[in-house]
């Protein structure tokens, strides 16, 4: 095992900028402090998000005017905001939740039904232009790798005014050796709400007719200089109703309305982290290994890192005591490693109700996988991003967008985010870059 990196285990801050390329997310260790959180008034994203009490009263209902994300109630909204400070979260709202499943209120943003309207991916139907031009947004590597392009790639074609539809033609997700174990639907469309319009909508074939698809490059929403919409940053969006958002805060919102679990989904996957977790707040490590390492080239955290930063999260987070840790991970075998270095501790995985322990996740093997073998692989996923999205700390490595995606799903102060720094990781840039 690697030795442990006891003093570079705290939440990222900046450093200078790189360039990432699909499946290395940019991340960060320096040993500085946590970002401050501020207090509700600075939430990040549309005023809507406050109707928590009411569950009635619809979210984001006015589309056509632009959505100013104002620190007080003012009669005249329309007035632009001269600063918006980013914070990771905004605190919950009072009231009853609207979450079936007896787990923490943190949880609620997944595992109860959607609140914010979903994006309106034909917006652009109404427009007088005589050329409409559409994009082609591709998925590239495992799948938040993919979903990041889509994420970022959205933003950017709605910024510009444009529609966009969904490429999996290059994607490895839905590819199958025998054409069999291919899918009657798009991967996408087997686990999730729509999204993007149609291949089949009038304004997709209209723009094939005419020659207007543009095929979006990966590099492109991946973009430092604008695209990437980093946390100090601040973009206004019409059409979405965005003035002036912080980009955190405009990621975190387009993601809740881009990327919506089908209900049976999110039940099944909220059910299964109830039985794991219970109501009390609790803590998650997000283990990846497989490829990484030997694709990647990446060295992997140790455990010795992992339980190390759990010990100082304990106090800093949990009043000493510690909490139940829900582990996601790809390699199954670092279970009984957790376990018997820290026999007291309770650990809990879905890797426990595997029949066949994996060794960690390779692209390529999912060629080989029928309709059973890939549900049930994305199935222990979807637990996975769950538990690390509503757990009180996360702890997780930087060579997985896996840690990027859990971030924007988070609603939890900044300080409760760590990334463990490995070797060959120093001095990237800190997730305020992100």
């Amino acid at each position: 095992a690697l030795p442990v990196e006891e003093a570079n285990e705290t939440p990222a801050t900046s450093a200078e900028q790189v360039k990432e390329t699909p499946g290395m997310p940019a991340v960060v260790v320096k040993n500085t402090p946590a970002l401050p959180v501020e207090e509700a008034k600075e939430t990040r994203v549309t005023p809507a998000e406050e109707v928590k009490e009411t569950p009635a009263e619809p979210v984001a209902e006015v589309q056509e005017t632009p959505v100013t994300p104002v620190e007080e109630v003012k009669e005249t909204p329309a007035e632009p905001v001269a600063e918006v400070q980013e914070t990771l979260a905004a605190p919950a709202a009072e009231g009853a939740s609207l979450m079936p499943f007896n787990l923490p209120k943190s949880a609620e943003d997944w595992c109860a039904p959607p609140t914010l309207p979903p994006l309106p991916y034909d917006h652009c139907k109404d427009k007088q232009d005589i050329i409409k031009v559409v994009d082609s947004l591709p998925m590239l590597g495992g799948l938040t790798n993919s979903l990041k392009v889509l994420l970022l790639g959205a933003i950017l074609s709605f910024e510009q005014g444009k529609c966009f539809f969904v490429d999996e033609t290059t994607s490895a997700l839905p590819l199958r050796k025998d054409p069999a174990n291919t899918f009657p639907t798009t991967f996408l469309d087997r686990y999730f709400e729509r999204i993007g319009l149609p291949l089949n909508d009038p304004i997709v074939e209209e723009a094939r007719k005419s020659g207007n698809i543009k095929a979006v490059d990966w590099k492109e929403p991946w973009d430092w200089e604008h695209n990437r919409r980093i946390m100090s940053q601040k973009d206004t969006i019409p059409v979405l109703g965005f003035e002036k958002v912080p980009g955190h805060g405009l990621k975190r919102n387009v993601l809740k309305r881009m990327w919506r679990p089908l209900p049976h989904v999110r039940e099944t996957g909220c059910k299964k982290l109830e039985q794991h977790v219970g109501p009390e707040d609790f803590m998650s490590f997000s283990v990846r290994r497989g490829d990484k390492h030997s694709v990647e080239h990446f060295e992997y955290a140790t455990v010795d890192q992992y339980l190390v930063a759990a010990e100082r999260a304990k106090d800093t987070h949990f009043d000493g005591k510690m909490p139940i840790i829900f582990v996601a991970t790809d390699d199954c075998s670092v279970m009984p490693e957790f376990r018997e270095k820290r026999p007291d501790w309770r650990f809990v995985s879905e890797c426990d109700n595997e029949v066949k322990k994996d060794d960690g996740f390779r692209l390529t093997d999912m060629a080989d996988w029928n309709h059973e073998e890939t549900d049930a692989h994305f199935g222990k996923f979807f637990v996975e991003l769950y538990a690390l999205a509503a757990s009180k700390y996360f702890i997780g490595v930087i060579y997985t967008n896996v840690t990027w995606w859990a971030l924007f799903m988070r609603s939890q102060p900044i300080d409760t985010f760590q990334i463990l720094e490995t070797p060959g990781t120093k001095g990237r840039e800190g997730i305020e870059l992100w």
